[in-house]
């Protein structure tokens, strides 16, 4: 009579398996819409200020600073704040005690 030995089967690696298919498709995907999914149009509206600030920008005229200086709006401007100036900075030796 003769003996059969089979040869035992490698189990599957299922979570090693759901691993890689994983990690195949995210990059599939990720490929797809980096490099050939088609960009959205977005429709940008400014806001007010930023819409000022570009007219602003846009001006190519220069303009006179003197004929703003010299202007009777300007000169009816008051000054509430004095120029700075440097306080007191602190003691002239600071180690020595008070």
């Amino acid at each position: 009579m003769a003996i059969v030995f089979e040869q035992a089967k490698k189990p599957i690696n299922w979570v090693g398996l759901l691993f890689i298919v994983f990690i195949v498709g995210f990059l599939i995907f990720a490929v797809y819409y980096l490099f050939f999914a088609p960009s959205p149009k977005l429709d940008i509206v400014l806001p007010p200020p930023l819409e000022r600030a570009s007219q602003i920008i846009s001006i190519t005229e220069f303009v006179n600073p003197d004929a703003v200086v010299n202007s009777t709006a300007f000169k009816r401007l008051r000054t509430y704040v004095g120029q700075p100036a440097i306080g007191v900075l602190g003691r002239e030796n600071p180690f020595v005690r008070l």
